[in-house]
């Protein structure tokens, strides 16, 4: 998938705009924050950023020296640029970077939603609840990389990427597909379960609870995922209701699947160095209801980073030059 920005953001100056960003003298020994609603172009700005409620802020080139905040309602594209502080989503807010480096953390709390794609890499990526908030958020994550991700809330999913170990526990489903998990892949209690396949574990891979579907590798449907999971320490997958699914994989450790209602469908396919303790049947077609609910959710998250992108980059545009 390719969603990048068609717009190109007007030459930006390095001057004030009135009505477009303000550098505010903050309380004594604090630094200055720049206000962003509107769009901007490729300067720097040696300034944290912040993104008033409800505004949107596109920008193109930009390098921010400092920290990002993106308040309740608000939305921030950023394309082409770097950061250097610590990115903070708020209720209700919407985090879009492409072809962006961010060396602090990306933390979302109630936000609507964060997309990385195109090379963009980040710190730590975690999203959680926040208290009152209208939507359960997601966080996408197209070819891009981040050093840990931690989910307790909305939908993960990841394709073409590199991450460091991936927590995700409560979320609607956590699906990774063509990516490497440089450390333990946790998954529990979610709601709508998950997949992984072809894709790479250095660590274990864990599947506690909640309901299915959860399909590890890509069963006996043609044309779904073409090459195996390996993961190199143990494969566990208990508890869960909704079907269990485990075909095509290279475990290095032990592979566990009981307690899972219906049991566990295992394939011919795996191949496992350690013990396996398994409460299993055959593996049957995997059937073509679960990889179109697997494929529904790349689709409706693709719906709606569209809308929001086009809305976000349609509002700065109309608010003028930011700086």
């Amino acid at each position: 998938m390719k969603l990048g920005s068609k717009i190109a953001a007007s030459t930006a100056t390095a001057a004030l705009a009135i009505g477009g960003v303000t550098l505010m003298a903050a309380p004594a020994q604090a630094d200055l924050v720049t206000l962003c609603s509107g769009h901007g172009g490729a300067i720097t700005l040696p300034t944290d950023l912040k993104v008033p409620a409800g505004a949107s802020c596109f920008l193109d080139g930009t390098t921010i020296q400092g920290k990002v905040t993106v308040e309740s309602d608000a939305n921030l594209h950023i394309l082409g640029g770097q950061i250097d502080g610590q990115v903070t989503v708020s209720s209700g807010g919407y985090f879009d970077a492409s072809d962006t480096s961010v060396k602090g953390d990306v933390v979302n709390t109630g936000a609507y939603g964060t997309y990385l794609e195109d090379g963009t890499s980040v710190a730590a990526l975690s999203a959680a609840a926040a208290e009152g908030a209208d939507n359960d958020g997601f966080v996408f994550v197209v070819g891009s990389s981040a050093s840990s991700v931690n989910a307790t809330v909305g939908e993960l999913y990841v394709t073409g990427s590199r991450l460091g170990g991936v927590s995700a526990e409560g979320v609607e489903y956590a699906d990774i597909f063509d990516s490497v998990v440089r450390g333990d892949l946790s998954v529990t209690d979610a709601a709508s379960g998950g997949i992984l396949v072809d894709s790479e574990v250095i660590g274990d891979a864990t599947y506690t609870g909640g309901n299915g579907p959860v399909a590890i590798g890509a069963g006996e449907s043609e044309g779904f995922a073409s090459s195996l999971n390996y993961i190199d320490g143990d494969l566990s997958v208990t508890g869960v209701s909704g079907g269990v699914y485990i075909d095509n994989n290279i475990v290095g450790g032990d592979l566990t699947a009981s307690d899972n209602s219906p049991t566990a469908q295992i394939g011919d396919n795996n191949r496992v160095r350690g013990g396996i303790l398994t409460q299993e049947v055959a593996l049957r077609t995997f059937a073509a209801e679960v990889t179109a609910e697997f494929e529904a959710h790349e689709a409706d998250l693709e719906e709606a980073v569209e809308e929001q992108r086009a809305e976000t980059i349609e509002e700065a545009l109309e608010a003028g030059p930011a700086f």
